[in-house]
């Protein structure tokens, strides 16, 4: 269940916004000659629905439906007494509360569609089967068709609304990391100072990953129980402010950091200013100063927030164009021992600047 504050800004995020994202699906799906599009969404695959209609389930699942035309049907598998509060956060057309959300999908496509339609489903090889199996037993399995490729055709390279927001949600991370105490000692302390600090600036969710003690293991893991930090340790954090994420790693030390994590630090902001695209990544991995042990770049390509578009060990799974926001990471052995950054970028137009957090009310 997600634990964070959920608002719909019209400040930040107009309803015009959201109508001309949908539009550009829709402008896809008749290039392809598709009659629908379904896009399932729950707390773990989040991101196509949430970009469509700004709508993140709490608690449940969601299928909406984007037809070739006009505003798109939502399926919701709650009670239509959550149907205010979904209508205050998120922008559709039609709002129905549909238990069985594959069942009640089955029949509105065999209403709304001639027989020989086509429908693309958005992750369809995501699709859990509870949704799938209504869909197959009403006859829609044959012409049920991935159409992954056409959300990130209309998601990227982005609008001024998702970038603005991923500047908002970088700013709340930045700043909670360097609130961290100079004196923590236990991982306990770190965890707890940043995700209070981004909660209270506005963030929707906040994950969090540590390498406590560098000197022994550079791995980022996911913290339970409370160890002692060493005296060099990695943070990253991930945060999601009104439905986009971001995600900042950096190398913290209470004493002075070696020189080499400097030179490190110099690079990797270069490398932000130079990156255009997933194949150009790898060559400037290799003028890094020292041992590789991996990269990442990161983008919204599929039902979660951040999916890897390419690596030092795979290669690039989509072509991107120019300003698509992105997350690179990089990992690196030094002089000094382990070292790592993430930090988000526009494809081609350098990194991120962090924008002002917005204070919330506690």
């Amino acid at each position: 269940m997600r634990r964070g504050l959920i608002h719909w800004s019209l400040e930040e995020l107009p309803a015009a916004a959201l109508e001309a994202r949908v539009a550009r699906l829709q402008a896809g799906m008749r290039a392809e000659g598709l009659g629908a599009v379904l896009v399932y969404s729950s707390f773990a695959q989040p991101a196509p629905l949430q970009w469509l209609c700004n709508y993140v389930p709490y608690w449940s699942e969601a299928l909406l439906v984007v037809w070739a035309e006009g505003a798109p049907t939502m399926l919701v598998a709650g009670t239509p007494r959550t149907h205010s509060w979904i209508r205050s956060v998120s922008h559709m057309g039609e709002l129905v509360a549909a238990p069985k959300p594959g069942a009640q999908a089955a029949d509105l496509l065999t209403k709304m569609l001639p027989a020989d339609a086509r429908v693309g489903v958005i992750a369809l090889d995501a699709l859990p089967w509870t949704v799938a199996e209504p869909l197959l037993k009403g006859g829609w399995g044959a012409r049920l068709i991935d159409a992954t490729a056409l959300y990130v055709a209309a998601r990227h390279p982005g609008d001024d609304a998702e970038h603005g927001m991923a500047r908002t949600a970088l700013g709340i991370a930045e700043r909670a990391i360097a609130g961290v105490p100079a004196a923590a000692r236990k991982v306990s302390e770190v965890l707890a100072a940043i995700d209070g600090a981004a909660r209270l600036a506005g963030a929707e969710e906040v994950l969090l990953r540590m390498a406590p003690d560098l000197a022994r293991d550079a791995t980022l893991l996911r913290m339970e129980g409370d160890p002692d930090l060493g005296a060099r340790y990695a943070i990253e954090c991930s945060v999601a402010y009104k439905g986009v994420w971001v995600r900042v790693g950096r190398n913290v030390t209470n004493a002075a950091p070696p020189s080499s994590w400097a030179a490190a630090d110099a690079w990797f902001d270069h490398a932000l200013q130079q990156i255009g695209g997933p194949q150009a990544v790898a060559d400037l991995a290799a003028t890094a100063p020292g041992k590789l042990t991996g990269w990442t770049l990161e983008a919204s390509i599929g039902p979660a927030p951040l999916s890897v578009v390419a690596s030092h060990d795979q290669p690039a799974a989509r072509a991107l164009p120019k300003s698509s926001l992105v997350v690179f990471s990089m990992h690196l052995v030094l002089e000094g021992g382990a070292w790592q950054r993430s930090a988000p970028l526009r494809l081609g137009a350098g990194a991120l600047a962090p924008a002002t957090a917005i204070a919330v009310a506690a």
